[in-house]
């Protein structure tokens, strides 16, 4: 299947969240894993729900407050521009169903020609681990980890498809193969 059918059956799809499953995605760690994500949503939603969770913390030291503070103003910057990301972000392509409205969670990397699957993480189920390099984390950053990892924002994740890293995609009882580049 190539690139222009396989976004055609993604426009098929409802334009609201579906759940769509990743079989066999190897990453670039080497780490072998079946992913199942919510696919067509909203990252600005995320974001918005992500600072709501943030603001409604009670936090417990200056380290805490201040990677809050931090964490907001990297959530909040992308909700105050008022042109959309599909518009300014000329490193990718970006795709429209019949409508008119783009397809939420997929774009084209112009460069190198990749097709890029994202949504929220709803489960992950590793076959091999990866290998993981150890980081030496600051303070500051450890604490901005914490924080985000009880936001949505932090659940995204993007998937490279191409033919050597995913072996199958699964969205409404449609088997999709990885798109040909």
């Amino acid at each position: 299947m190539d690139i222009i059918d396989f976004v055609d059956e993604l426009s098929k799809l409802r334009s609201n969240s579906t759940f769509l499953a990743i079989k066999g995605y190897r990453s670039d760690n080497d780490e072998l894993a079946d992913y199942s994500i919510v696919f067509n949503m909203s990252y600005s939603n995320a974001l918005k729900r992500s600072i709501d969770t943030l603001n409604s913390m009670s936090l417990s030291n200056d380290l805490e407050r201040q990677a809050r503070d931090q964490l907001l103003a990297s959530y909040e910057k992308p909700l105050s521009n008022p042109e959309k990301i599909e518009d300014r972000d000329e490193h990718y392509s970006y795709f429209m169903n019949d409508d008119g409205s783009y397809i939420k969670g997929v774009k084209l990397h112009v460069a190198s020609n990749t097709l890029h699957l994202y949504g929220l993480l709803v489960h992950k189920r590793v076959h091999i681990p990866g290998d993981y390099k150890k980081v030496n984390s600051a303070p500051l950053t450890i604490a901005k980890k914490k924080l985000s990892s009880l936001c949505a924002v932090s659940k995204f994740r993007q998937f490279k498809l191409v033919p050597d890293k995913v072996e199958s995609i699964s969205v409404k009882g449609l088997d999709l193969l990885p798109p040909e580049v």
